[in-house]
């Protein structure tokens, strides 16, 4: 592959660390990969680091243009193992991130092979990806159910949740000691940057059925999802704005009193802004993250899309939790308060950190 020479590096010349994302955003799988590789993107710059993005991401538009914000390159990311690893060794790189469920595993080993270190992004399982660093976005610090490679590091739980600088910046959400009964609750419902299995509408359903006032947000991604929210009727003191994806949702996020989403990494970010959460599973993957941050207390549990699409608008376990959440500001409130209190923010830090550690020492 063929790659411009501003990405090349002369033998033998002085440089710093240059840093490799592996990740893709696509309609099909959304943009929490690339996402979450942003996030640590903006630590390893601070820390003097040159990142590349190695991938495909140019949709959705809204996240191609918060990359190219970010001013970081993107380059192809080959899924043959010995091509990545041609790639890498070509641009010099010192890591490869690797953040992807479907990346065949021997491009770790192509990797580690070449003298590259690997750091894998992953979710409870390793997917036999031979790295050198792991960072479990399953949070609670669990067991990986593999043996890991000799003298490989893994970082777990939420103190390596990774957050990314714009959520940050949005600030925590401030604690609303006064509530107005007479003023409805603000939500916010979106399912990731793309919403490729169709679970806004369904939740926007589900919360109308409460019957519960309430002010929402909805973001849906095309135009047939924004036509059947339009369509769905409303009740008594109930309003519905339908909005196209945006780049500001930590924005929209803070200054809403329930956020109803997919149980994805985005549940850090709305946890660390100090949102009360409601999540939903939309794919098997996401069952490991879901449990966590349900069993540890920290959101409300809609269950699955499957079965919140098979209820009837009148009833079900998730429209009763949503009606329990919109009619009782106390328990959003103490839903915020534990998922502030869990996730700090400073996950990237400590990842960049351990990360960078390990490419010195096999630089010495």
């Amino acid at each position: 592959m063929a790659l411009d020479s501003s990405t090349l590096v002369a033998p033998g010349s002085a440089r710093g660390l240059r840093i490799g994302l592996r990740a893709d955003a696509s309609p099909r799988i959304g943009g929490g990969h690339v996402m979450r590789c942003l996030a640590l993107s903006d630590e390893l710059r601070r820390r003097g680091a040159e990142v590349f993005l190695l991938g495909r991401a140019a949709s959705p538009a809204w996240l191609r243009e918060y990359v190219d914000d970010q001013r970081i390159p993107v380059l192809p990311g080959p899924e043959d193992p010995a091509e990545l690893a041609g790639v890498a060794m070509e641009m010099a790189l010192d890591a490869v991130v690797l953040d992807s469920h479907t990346l065949a595993p021997e491009c770790s080993s192509a990797l580690r092979s070449a003298g590259i270190v690997v750091a894998a992004l992953i979710d409870g399982a390793t997917r036999a990806q031979e790295a050198d660093l792991y960072v479990d976005q399953s949070p609670g610090g669990g067991e990986i159910g593999t043996i890991l490679p000799a003298g490989a590091r893994r970082l777990g739980g939420y103190r390596h949740a990774l957050i990314r600088d714009a959520v940050l910046a949005a600030g925590r959400r401030a604690e609303r000691t006064v509530v107005n009964p007479s003023e409805p609750p603000q939500v916010l419902c979106f399912f990731g940057a793309t919403d490729p299995y169709g679970g806004v509408p369904v939740a926007v359903r589900a919360l109308l059925a409460t019957g519960a006032p309430l002010r929402m947000t909805a973001v849906a991604t095309g135009s047939e999802p924004a036509r059947a929210i339009k369509a769905l009727p409303t009740g008594t003191a109930q309003q519905v704005h339908v909005v196209e994806p945006v780049a500001h949702l930590p924005e929209l996020a803070r200054t809403s009193d329930l956020v109803v989403t997919a149980a994805g990494s985005s549940v850090f970010d709305l946890l660390c802004i100090g949102c009360a959460v409601a999540v939903v599973t939309v794919t098997v993957s996401q069952q490991p993250l879901y449990e966590a941050v349900l069993g540890d207390a920290l959101v409300a549990g809609l269950g699955s899309l499957e079965v919140l699409r098979a209820t009837d608008g009148a009833g079900g376990d998730g429209v009763a939790q949503l009606r329990r959440l919109l009619t009782s500001p106390a328990e959003r409130a103490e839903f915020a308060r534990r998922g502030a209190e869990a996730v700090d923010g400073q996950g990237c830090a400590r990842v960049a950190e351990a990360l960078i550690a390990l490419i010195e020492g096999r630089r010495r």
